[in-house]
């Protein structure tokens, strides 16, 4: 079990009791989340392919948060510094929150988001899904995947492939915002159905892409912010990881400004007791990992995505 726990719970509980690597502020534990009580500083942690961290955490893949780092689990990291007012369970603390069946079922993942969750412009239709699974199934864990939608191919690794995801090519955020056609819609207008009908123990949400070409992208974050609060309160169990959305070909000031604020996010509502914690696409290699359009990733790409993904979960699937 990965550890930190507290007020809301686990990954993104409030303030918890102290475990090996534990620090002081918020939930610690697996992928970083943020907590409430304040420390020195560090943000809400984010996962990378290796399972580290980046700088917004700042604690290593296996390490308790160090000065100014927060706590973490393998491959997280958590807010505030080394000290301070009822501090967070890192790697073996008392947090018992598992989003994930322990009863030997498999775990229940939601692909959601545009069209990157789907997979377009990836060789075989399914992007980061079949990457993300070649990776589970290397390792013998049981996973599923839940959603509306299927496409992708039938088989992964010598294995029944999931086709299920929901992830809606040409969608903003909220209905209404896209500026290319009135036929694209918004996935906040799928909570609770279709989205979450399978009840999904774990959300994969990158979302944000096609409001860069959207009405109002000034306030992008203030609607996913919304959005993230009709998922915890529709899915309360389920653990919501939330991805820094991948670079374009060209410089982008509102991707800029809409990743910049996510770490911030993770972290308040973290705060409010929802199991959610960050991981960072942004990083992507561009231009290497982008299909010519300058959006899409590529195969490569995809499989970077996928590698982030499982950096942050990969302690809770079940075998």
């Amino acid at each position: 079990m990965i550890g930190g726990s507290g007020a809301g719970g686990g990954v993104a509980g409030g303030a918890g009791t102290a475990g090996t690597g534990g620090s002081a502020a918020g939930a610690g534990g697996h992928g970083g989340s943020a907590g409430a009580a304040g420390g020195q500083s560090g943000g809400a942690g984010t996962a990378t392919p290796d399972g580290g961290m980046d700088a917004a955490g700042g604690a290593t893949p296996d390490a308790g948060g160090g000065s100014g780092g927060g706590s973490a689990g393998r491959g997280g990291g958590a807010s505030g510094g080394t000290s301070g007012a009822g501090g967070a369970a890192g790697t073996g603390g008392t947090g018992t929150y598992n989003p994930c069946p322990t009863s030997g079922s498999p775990c229940k993942i939601l692909p959601f988001g545009d069209s990157i969750t789907r997979g377009v412009k990836s060789s075989d239709d399914a992007g980061y899904r079949s990457q993300l699974f070649k990776l589970i199934v290397a390792t013998n864990q049981k996973v599923t995947f839940t959603g509306s939608l299927t496409n992708g191919p039938t088989t992964v690794s010598g294995q029944t492939f999931p086709r299920m995801h929901e992830g809606h090519a040409g969608w903003t955020i909220d209905p209404g915002y896209n500026m290319i056609s009135s036929s694209y819609g918004g996935i906040s207008s799928l909570v609770p159905s279709p989205a979450l009908n399978g009840n999904p123990n774990i959300i994969l949400l990158h979302i944000g892409t096609n409001d860069l070409f959207a009405r109002d992208t000034a306030n992008m974050s203030t609607r996913l912010e919304a959005l993230l609060d009709k998922i915890a309160a529709n899915a309360p169990s389920a653990l919501i990881v939330l991805a820094q959305i991948t670079p374009r070909g060209t410089t982008d000031a509102a991707l800029t400004t809409y990743n910049s604020r996510i770490p911030g996010i993770v972290q308040s509502h973290a705060a409010k007791g929802q199991h959610i914690i960050g991981v960072d696409m942004s990083k992507l290699p561009v231009p290497a990992d982008l299909n010519s359009d300058g959006t899409h990733p590529n195969d490569q790409g995809y499989a970077y995505m996928a590698g982030v993904w499982y950096a942050a979960i990969k302690d809770l699937l079940p075998k």
